[in-house]
């Protein structure tokens, strides 16, 4: 393909210095193929001479007026940052081997050109690429993400409330689901928005679990983690006991030489009437008050929670005993003849305390299931982290620590065993930078707080230039992508996705001049609230089977 059209020819190399060049500009508007390319900041060029192509993108235009003794004449200058280069494939690499010569040639590339170059132009047997949306440049043609890299180095989705973090996600998962047959994600939907997003045409894809249908099996919590829910302030002499009585009705509930095998954290059913009865029979040996006294704190405790009905999901699946293969073949879709290809977890209804720890456990489930997984390619599994700064914040809380641990492992060693994380949040300054750091790829929204910006600019490549000061300008939808999955980093405008996540603004000004909907009953809202049955309780929707 030709990277040096004349008709796109806009101007000469008149500085060189190091990474950045500047160039002269005789337009700022060229016309190609009944298509106008603007010179303007984040539009990529190919500064062509004897030496070769050499792929850059505009970071600044100086537009100045200029006195001369009978006129006023404007004087163009376009800064830009050299991104890479062509090889003898036609495709672009990073980094370059020469650098352009003064005068050289600098033209305009249009959107077919540049994703030539990106190499998205493949079967769709191979095909890596799927679209979410167009650059935001005119005549910078379609945007895609490359599924490997997005995925296979983390990736972070960061934004204002307000900036259409929610669709942009929902656009990317759907993408994801058109383009591809047998994805698997697992949804950690924190405020059922997503639900409505995966309905229609996508509802036979997606196992959407609204909050009271949840299920956690307390069987399946390693120590640290039943602890951390059933009595986190358990002193080292009682988590011991908890410790003896919880192995020793696991190893029992195995036959053979197995029981060798199986220790505390092993994921195998005993029954928590049995460990109640474990303890009361410690305690009913100690001869005086104050020795029965820790145990008597263990009961009420796990009393106390075993009977709550907020934490019911930790035994919803207990009469049927559901094994650990059972588990997994429903939260990744792979029941035979009824399979699902992305998991909507709605955690909206789980106690605020609970929630962090329940995220941190099926993080290591997941992790933990990849790991005995001996392919990595067998079926890996992407994560979405939605509001990820309110259970992996930068502080380190101790009751954070749990989540914490499990979600940086993931961050770091996940992608050898076929496990990504998408995070998405709204104050990256306040998420875990062990996280963030991770991130091969940066989806970055509107974002107006400077601690936000501050924090994300640090990680965003120097060859952006003033397109990185223009993270509080975005349009809704509009994101500047750097990194892996994208290697040309730029401006997207996302496509809208269809249906649209529940998360719009509400409509104050419809609400205040119709007044409440007909039938609107505080008494029933009230119940709602008692009962615990807000997913029900949502604008009368049906729960999506």
């Amino acid at each position: 393909m030709d990277f040096r059209i004349a008709d796109l020819n806009f101007g000469k190399v008149n500085c060189v210095d190091g990474g950045k060049l500047t160039i002269k500009a005789e337009s700022l508007r060229n016309a190609y193929c009944d298509t106008t390319l603007n010179v303007e900041v984040g539009a990529f060029i190919n500064c062509g001479g004897f030496h070769g192509d050499t792929i850059c993108t505009i970071t600044r235009v100086l537009i100045e007026e200029i006195e001369r003794r009978e006129s006023v004449i404007e004087n163009k200058i376009v800064e830009v940052a050299i991104v890479g280069s062509i090889n003898s494939q036609q495709e672009f690499t990073r980094g370059v081997d020469k650098l352009p010569s003064i005068s050289c040639d600098a033209y305009l590339l249009n959107g077919e050109q540049v994703n030539h170059l990106l190499g998205i132009r493949e079967t769709e047997e191979e095909k890596k690429y799927f679209k979410v949306g167009k650059r935001s440049m005119t005549g910078a043609g379609d945007a895609y993400l490359n599924l490997d890299k997005l995925l296979g180095r983390h990736t972070a989705i960061v934004g204002t409330t307000g900036s259409g973090k929610s669709s942009t996600v929902a656009t990317i998962v759907q993408s994801i689901l058109q383009s591809y047959p047998y994805p698997r994600i697992i949804f950690f939907d924190i405020h059922n928005e997503y639900k409505n997003a995966f309905s229609g045409q996508w509802k036979e894809k997606a196992n959407c679990i609204s909050w009271d249908s949840f299920s956690l099996p307390y069987w399946f919590l390693d120590l640290e983690e039943f602890i951390s829910i059933y009595y986190p302030e358990a002193g080292g002499t009682q988590k011991m006991y908890i410790k003896e009585i919880i192995e020793s009705l696991k190893k029992n509930a195995v036959d053979g030489v197995e029981k060798d095998r199986i220790s505390v954290d092993s994921p195998i059913f005993f029954k928590m009437e049995d460990l109640i009865r474990g303890i009361e029979g410690r305690r009913d040996t100690e001869t005086t008050a104050s020795k029965r006294d820790p145990f008597d704190k263990l009961l009420l405790k796990f009393l106390n929670i075993h009977n709550d009905s907020r934490y019911s999901f930790l035994k919803a699946s207990m009469e049927e005993e559901i094994s650990l293969s059972a588990y997994f073949k429903f939260l990744l879709g792979l029941d035979i003849g009824n399979e699902k290809y992305i998991s909507v977890l709605d955690l909206s209804g789980l106690p605020a305390e609970v929630r962090t720890i329940c995220v941190g456990v099926l993080t290591r489930l997941c992790f933990d299931y990849r790991y005995w997984d001996m392919d990595p390619e067998h079926l890996p599994v992407a994560l979405i982290l939605e509001e990820a700064h309110t259970y992996i914040p930068e502080e380190n809380s101790s009751k954070y620590s749990l989540c914490l641990e499990r979600v940086e492992k993931v961050a770091k060693e996940g992608r050898k065993y076929g496990l990504s994380l998408i995070v998405v949040t709204q104050r990256p300054s306040s998420i875990s930078s062990t996280v963030l750091s991770q991130c091969g790829t940066f989806i970055t929204l509107r974002l107006t707080n400077d601690l936000d910006q501050n924090k994300i600019k640090r990680l965003l490549p120097d060859t952006l230039g003033d397109q990185a000061d223009m993270l509080s300008t975005l349009r809704d939808g509009e994101a500047l992508i750097t990194g892996d999955a994208l290697s040309l980093p730029g401006k997207v405008q996302f496509d809208l996705p269809n249906p649209q996540p529940k998360s719009n603004d509400v409509r104050f000004h419809k609400s205040w001049k119709e007044g409440p909907p007909p039938g609107y009953n505080v008494e029933e809202v009230s119940n709602w609230w008692i009962k615990g049955e807000r997913n029900r309780a949502s604008n009368g929707d049906e729960d999506i089977q």
